[in-house]
Protein backbone atom coordinates (compact mmCIF):
# COMPACT_ATOMS: atom_id res chain seq x y z
CA UNK A 1 0.00 0.00 0.00
CA UNK A 2 2.89 2.38 0.72
CA UNK A 3 4.07 1.84 -2.83
CA UNK A 4 0.68 2.97 -4.17
CA UNK A 5 0.61 5.99 -1.86
CA UNK A 6 4.03 6.90 -3.22
CA UNK A 7 2.79 6.58 -6.80
CA UNK A 8 -0.29 8.67 -6.03
CA UNK A 9 1.87 11.31 -4.34
CA UNK A 10 4.06 11.55 -7.44
CA UNK A 11 0.95 12.03 -9.59
CA UNK A 12 -0.40 14.76 -7.31
CA UNK A 13 2.99 16.49 -7.27
CA UNK A 14 3.23 16.40 -11.05
CA UNK A 15 -0.29 17.74 -11.44
CA UNK A 16 0.27 20.53 -8.95
CA UNK A 17 3.45 21.64 -10.66
CA UNK A 18 1.41 23.17 -13.47
CA UNK A 19 -0.15 26.59 -12.88
CA UNK A 20 -1.06 27.99 -9.49
CA UNK A 21 0.24 26.04 -6.50
CA UNK A 22 -2.53 24.59 -4.30
CA UNK A 23 -1.90 22.92 -0.98
CA UNK A 24 -3.92 19.79 -0.28
CA UNK A 25 -3.85 17.20 2.50
CA UNK A 26 -1.56 14.21 2.06
CA UNK A 27 -4.45 11.82 1.56
CA UNK A 28 -6.01 13.95 -1.22
CA UNK A 29 -4.91 12.86 -4.69
CA UNK A 30 -6.98 15.35 -6.69
CA UNK A 31 -9.09 18.46 -6.11
CA UNK A 32 -11.44 20.37 -8.37
CA UNK A 33 -13.27 23.31 -6.81
CA UNK A 34 -15.05 21.85 -3.76
CA UNK A 35 -14.72 18.21 -4.90
CA UNK A 36 -11.84 16.00 -3.79
CA UNK A 37 -10.57 12.49 -4.40
CA UNK A 38 -8.80 10.58 -1.65
CA UNK A 39 -6.46 7.64 -2.02
CA UNK A 40 -9.24 5.41 -0.69
CA UNK A 41 -11.51 6.62 -3.54
CA UNK A 42 -9.18 5.34 -6.25
CA UNK A 43 -8.07 2.02 -4.77
CA UNK A 44 -9.50 0.14 -7.73
CA UNK A 45 -7.70 2.49 -10.16
CA UNK A 46 -4.43 1.94 -8.31
CA UNK A 47 -4.94 -1.83 -8.53
CA UNK A 48 -5.68 -1.60 -12.26
CA UNK A 49 -2.57 0.51 -12.77
CA UNK A 50 -0.45 -2.47 -11.74
CA UNK A 51 -1.25 -4.08 -15.11
CA UNK A 52 -0.15 -0.97 -17.00
CA UNK A 53 3.34 -0.47 -18.41
CA UNK A 54 3.41 2.96 -16.72
CA UNK A 55 1.50 3.02 -13.42
CA UNK A 56 2.09 6.74 -12.83
CA UNK A 57 0.83 7.69 -16.28
CA UNK A 58 -2.22 5.44 -15.86
CA UNK A 59 -3.22 7.13 -12.59
CA UNK A 60 -2.35 10.58 -13.95
CA UNK A 61 -4.70 10.07 -16.92
CA UNK A 62 -7.51 8.93 -14.65
CA UNK A 63 -7.14 11.98 -12.39
CA UNK A 64 -6.91 14.26 -15.40
CA UNK A 65 -10.15 12.84 -16.83
CA UNK A 66 -11.83 13.19 -13.43
CA UNK A 67 -10.75 16.84 -13.16
CA UNK A 68 -11.92 17.63 -16.71
CA UNK A 69 -15.31 16.08 -15.98
CA UNK A 70 -15.66 18.15 -12.80
CA UNK A 71 -14.86 21.34 -14.69
CA UNK A 72 -17.15 20.46 -17.60
CA UNK A 73 -20.00 19.48 -15.26
CA UNK A 74 -19.65 22.78 -13.39
CA UNK A 75 -19.93 24.71 -16.65
CA UNK A 76 -22.82 22.56 -17.94
CA UNK A 77 -24.75 22.74 -14.65
CA UNK A 78 -24.45 26.51 -14.67
CA UNK A 79 -25.51 26.67 -18.32
CA UNK A 80 -28.59 24.50 -17.73
CA UNK A 81 -29.45 25.70 -14.21
CA UNK A 82 -32.74 27.18 -15.39
CA UNK A 83 -33.60 24.41 -17.84
CA UNK A 84 -36.90 23.02 -16.57
CA UNK A 85 -36.77 19.91 -18.75
CA UNK A 86 -33.39 18.81 -17.38
CA UNK A 87 -34.38 19.67 -13.81
CA UNK A 88 -37.57 17.65 -14.22
CA UNK A 89 -35.69 14.67 -15.73
CA UNK A 90 -33.12 14.75 -12.93
CA UNK A 91 -35.87 14.79 -10.30
CA UNK A 92 -37.77 12.00 -12.07
CA UNK A 93 -34.63 9.86 -12.21
CA UNK A 94 -33.87 10.53 -8.55
CA UNK A 95 -37.43 9.66 -7.57
CA UNK A 96 -37.37 6.46 -9.65
CA UNK A 97 -34.04 5.43 -8.14
CA UNK A 98 -35.24 5.99 -4.57
CA UNK A 99 -38.59 4.26 -5.17
CA UNK A 100 -37.00 1.17 -6.75
CA UNK A 101 -34.43 0.82 -3.99
CA UNK A 102 -37.10 1.21 -1.31
CA UNK A 103 -39.31 -1.39 -2.97
CA UNK A 104 -36.33 -3.77 -2.95
CA UNK A 105 -35.90 -3.16 0.78
CA UNK A 106 -39.60 -3.77 1.43
CA UNK A 107 -39.54 -7.02 -0.54
CA UNK A 108 -36.33 -8.21 1.13
CA UNK A 109 -37.72 -7.53 4.62
CA UNK A 110 -41.03 -9.26 3.91
CA UNK A 111 -40.07 -11.98 1.44
CA UNK A 112 -40.79 -15.63 2.27
CA UNK A 113 -39.63 -18.70 0.38
CA UNK A 114 -42.41 -20.72 -1.28
CA UNK A 115 -43.63 -23.71 0.71
CA UNK A 116 -42.86 -27.19 -0.66
CA UNK A 117 -46.56 -27.93 -1.06
CA UNK A 118 -46.96 -24.82 -3.23
CA UNK A 119 -44.05 -25.92 -5.42
CA UNK A 120 -45.51 -29.42 -5.81
CA UNK A 121 -48.96 -28.01 -6.61
CA UNK A 122 -47.56 -25.64 -9.24
CA UNK A 123 -45.51 -28.46 -10.78
CA UNK A 124 -48.54 -30.77 -10.96
CA UNK A 125 -50.59 -28.10 -12.71
CA UNK A 126 -47.85 -26.95 -15.11
CA UNK A 127 -45.74 -29.98 -16.01
CA UNK A 128 -45.95 -29.16 -19.70
CA UNK A 129 -44.05 -25.91 -19.11
CA UNK A 130 -40.94 -27.70 -17.84
CA UNK A 131 -39.27 -29.77 -20.56
CA UNK A 132 -35.75 -31.16 -20.65
CA UNK A 133 -33.27 -29.33 -22.88
CA UNK A 134 -31.18 -32.51 -23.19
CA UNK A 135 -31.36 -36.17 -22.08
CA UNK A 136 -30.95 -36.88 -18.36
CA UNK A 137 -29.56 -40.09 -16.89
CA UNK A 138 -29.36 -41.89 -13.56
CA UNK A 139 -26.60 -44.44 -13.23
CA UNK A 140 -22.95 -45.09 -12.45
CA UNK A 141 -19.63 -45.13 -14.32
CA UNK A 142 -16.39 -46.95 -13.54
CA UNK A 143 -13.18 -46.48 -15.51
CA UNK A 144 -10.41 -48.92 -14.69
CA UNK A 145 -7.14 -50.05 -16.25
CA UNK A 146 -7.76 -52.70 -18.92
CA UNK A 147 -5.28 -55.09 -17.24
CA UNK A 148 -6.90 -54.89 -13.79
CA UNK A 149 -7.83 -58.25 -12.18
CA UNK A 150 -10.89 -56.63 -10.53
CA UNK A 151 -12.99 -55.96 -13.62
CA UNK A 152 -15.34 -58.92 -13.12
CA UNK A 153 -15.81 -58.15 -9.40
CA UNK A 154 -16.62 -54.54 -10.24
CA UNK A 155 -19.05 -55.65 -12.93
CA UNK A 156 -20.85 -57.96 -10.47
CA UNK A 157 -21.06 -55.25 -7.79
CA UNK A 158 -22.22 -52.65 -10.29
CA UNK A 159 -24.99 -55.00 -11.34
CA UNK A 160 -26.36 -55.06 -7.77
CA UNK A 161 -25.59 -51.48 -6.68
CA UNK A 162 -26.99 -52.00 -3.20
CA UNK A 163 -25.14 -50.39 -0.30
CA UNK A 164 -23.01 -53.48 0.29
CA UNK A 165 -21.94 -53.53 -3.37
CA UNK A 166 -21.16 -49.80 -3.38
CA UNK A 167 -19.03 -50.22 -0.25
CA UNK A 168 -17.17 -53.07 -1.95
CA UNK A 169 -16.47 -50.91 -5.02
CA UNK A 170 -15.08 -48.17 -2.77
CA UNK A 171 -12.87 -50.69 -0.93
CA UNK A 172 -11.49 -51.99 -4.21
CA UNK A 173 -10.68 -48.44 -5.30
CA UNK A 174 -8.48 -48.05 -2.24
CA UNK A 175 -6.49 -51.18 -3.08
CA UNK A 176 -6.14 -50.42 -6.77
CA UNK A 177 -7.17 -46.83 -7.59
CA UNK A 178 -9.63 -46.29 -10.42
CA UNK A 179 -12.15 -43.60 -11.38
CA UNK A 180 -15.81 -43.98 -10.55
CA UNK A 181 -18.90 -41.82 -10.29
CA UNK A 182 -22.28 -42.74 -8.80
CA UNK A 183 -25.41 -40.83 -9.75
CA UNK A 184 -27.85 -43.63 -9.10
CA UNK A 185 -30.52 -41.38 -7.57
CA UNK A 186 -29.53 -38.05 -9.07
CA UNK A 187 -30.44 -37.00 -12.60
CA UNK A 188 -27.30 -36.11 -14.54
CA UNK A 189 -27.20 -34.46 -17.95
CA UNK A 190 -25.84 -36.24 -20.98
CA UNK A 191 -23.30 -33.42 -21.32
CA UNK A 192 -21.94 -34.11 -17.84
CA UNK A 193 -21.85 -37.82 -18.51
CA UNK A 194 -19.90 -37.22 -21.73
CA UNK A 195 -16.86 -36.26 -19.66
CA UNK A 196 -16.90 -39.68 -18.01
CA UNK A 197 -17.52 -42.16 -20.82
CA UNK A 198 -16.34 -42.91 -24.37
CA UNK A 199 -17.80 -40.74 -27.12
CA UNK A 200 -19.70 -43.62 -28.73
CA UNK A 201 -21.89 -43.88 -25.62
CA UNK A 202 -23.14 -40.30 -25.80
CA UNK A 203 -23.29 -40.36 -29.61
CA UNK A 204 -25.64 -43.36 -29.43
CA UNK A 205 -27.56 -42.45 -26.29
CA UNK A 206 -30.86 -43.37 -28.01
CA UNK A 207 -29.75 -47.00 -27.79
CA UNK A 208 -29.27 -46.88 -24.01
CA UNK A 209 -31.82 -48.80 -21.96
CA UNK A 210 -32.71 -48.57 -18.26
CA UNK A 211 -31.42 -51.21 -15.85
CA UNK A 212 -28.64 -52.21 -18.22
CA UNK A 213 -24.85 -52.42 -17.86
CA UNK A 214 -22.63 -51.55 -20.81
CA UNK A 215 -18.94 -52.38 -21.10
CA UNK A 216 -16.55 -50.58 -23.44
CA UNK A 217 -12.81 -51.06 -23.93
CA UNK A 218 -10.05 -49.03 -25.44
CA UNK A 219 -6.28 -49.49 -25.40
CA UNK A 220 -5.87 -48.26 -21.84
CA UNK A 221 -9.20 -48.60 -19.99
CA UNK A 222 -12.35 -50.58 -19.47
CA UNK A 223 -15.55 -48.57 -18.92
CA UNK A 224 -18.37 -50.11 -16.93
CA UNK A 225 -21.54 -48.05 -17.35
CA UNK A 226 -24.78 -48.78 -15.57
CA UNK A 227 -27.93 -47.01 -16.76
CA UNK A 228 -30.60 -46.99 -14.05
CA UNK A 229 -33.01 -44.68 -15.84
CA UNK A 230 -32.98 -42.29 -18.77
CA UNK A 231 -35.20 -39.43 -19.93
CA UNK A 232 -35.06 -38.13 -23.52
CA UNK A 233 -34.82 -34.53 -24.60
CA UNK A 234 -38.16 -32.65 -24.41
CA UNK A 235 -39.53 -35.07 -21.82
CA UNK A 236 -41.27 -33.56 -18.80
CA UNK A 237 -38.69 -32.40 -16.29
CA UNK A 238 -38.72 -34.35 -13.00
CA UNK A 239 -39.77 -32.33 -9.96
CA UNK A 240 -36.28 -32.41 -8.45
CA UNK A 241 -34.94 -30.70 -11.56
CA UNK A 242 -37.80 -28.23 -11.95
CA UNK A 243 -37.95 -27.31 -8.26
CA UNK A 244 -35.39 -24.49 -8.36
CA UNK A 245 -37.01 -22.80 -11.36
CA UNK A 246 -40.49 -23.16 -9.87
CA UNK A 247 -39.33 -21.74 -6.54
CA UNK A 248 -37.94 -18.70 -8.39
CA UNK A 249 -41.19 -18.18 -10.32
CA UNK A 250 -43.32 -18.48 -7.19
CA UNK A 251 -40.98 -16.21 -5.23
CA UNK A 252 -41.17 -13.60 -7.97
CA UNK A 253 -44.97 -13.83 -8.00
CA UNK A 254 -45.17 -13.66 -4.18
CA UNK A 255 -42.95 -10.58 -4.14
CA UNK A 256 -45.08 -8.86 -6.79
CA UNK A 257 -48.29 -9.71 -4.93
CA UNK A 258 -46.82 -8.38 -1.69
CA UNK A 259 -45.62 -5.07 -3.15
CA UNK A 260 -48.90 -4.54 -5.05
CA UNK A 261 -50.94 -5.10 -1.88
CA UNK A 262 -48.59 -2.93 0.16
CA UNK A 263 -48.86 -0.02 -2.29
CA UNK A 264 -52.63 -0.30 -2.63
CA UNK A 265 -53.09 -0.43 1.15
CA UNK A 266 -50.76 2.54 1.53
CA UNK A 267 -52.77 4.53 -1.02
CA UNK A 268 -56.08 3.64 0.61
CA UNK A 269 -54.76 4.66 4.03
CA UNK A 270 -53.59 8.06 2.82
CA UNK A 271 -56.84 8.64 0.93
CA UNK A 272 -58.80 8.01 4.13
CA UNK A 273 -56.64 10.57 5.90
CA UNK A 274 -57.35 13.09 3.15
CA UNK A 275 -53.71 13.35 2.15
CA UNK A 276 -54.40 11.97 -1.34
CA UNK A 277 -57.26 12.84 -3.67
CA UNK A 278 -57.75 11.38 -7.13
CA UNK A 279 -60.33 13.55 -8.84
CA UNK A 280 -60.99 11.85 -12.14
CA UNK A 281 -64.13 10.18 -13.37
CA UNK A 282 -64.28 8.63 -16.82
CA UNK A 283 -67.31 9.85 -18.74
CA UNK A 284 -69.63 7.13 -19.87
Amino acid sequence: MRKYLFIASIVVFSLCCKGKQTTVADNIVAKAFDKTLKVSDIKNIIELSRNSSDSIEYIRNYLKDWAINQILYREAADYYKNDEQINRQVEEYRQTLILNKYKQVLIKDNSHSPADEDIIKFYSENKGRFLLAEPMIKGAVIRISSNSPNIKRLHDNLKKTDQKSIDEIERLSLKQPFDYSFFLEKWTSLTTMSYLVPKQITDNYNDLKPNTIYEYKDEAFVYLIKIVDILPKDAEMPLELAKTEIAFLLQENNDKTFIDNYLNNMLEKQQKKGNVVINFNRKK
